[in-house]
């Protein structure tokens, strides 16, 4: 159950990246933070449904964890190279080494607990969506 959703989340997360990053470049569209946030939504929820489908149940404690940590670190990768590829093919986007600049120029614990921050308010979007909101799907499926 962990890896399949966790790849379903991977899958869902790259291809709403794609289309974000392709509706912004083809109708030069300067779109927020927000637009990542709820496109991580998204994709845990598409991967939450799937999973409770496809297995019959909710997740449990344990497994809610490891994949609400396991979609987080999946959501920076795919983040980071969503990032790089866009830097590589939009001419409005700064150079690579530009953006590299300005992060050095950030002090290190400064970013280091803006990362934190964000990772545990993620992490916590989704132990909500992978419980919570798994089990009144699953009710929703098998009303008792």
């Amino acid at each position: 159950m962990i890896i399949k959703t966790i790849l379903n989340f991977t899958g869902l997360y790259a291809a709403f990246q794609l289309c974000i990053i392709t509706i912004g470049e083809v109708f030069n569209i300067e779109m927020n933070s927000g637009v990542q946030i709820g496109a991580m939504i998204g994709a845990a929820y598409g991967a939450m449904v799937a999973s409770v489908s496809a297995f019959g149940r909710a997740p449990t404690f344990h497994e809610n964890w490891i994949m609400s940590v396991s979609v987080n670190l999946s959501a920076m990768v795919v983040s980071f190279v969503s990032l790089i590829a866009l830097l590589f093919v939009s001419a409005d986007a700064p150079a690579i080494g530009d953006v590299m600049l300005v992060i050095s120029e950030l002090p290190l614990g400064i970013l280091m607990i803006g990362f934190a921050v964000a990772f545990l308010l993620q992490t916590l979007v989704c132990l909500l969506i992978f419980g919570r909101v798994a089990r009144r799907y699953l009710m929703k499926l098998n009303p008792a």
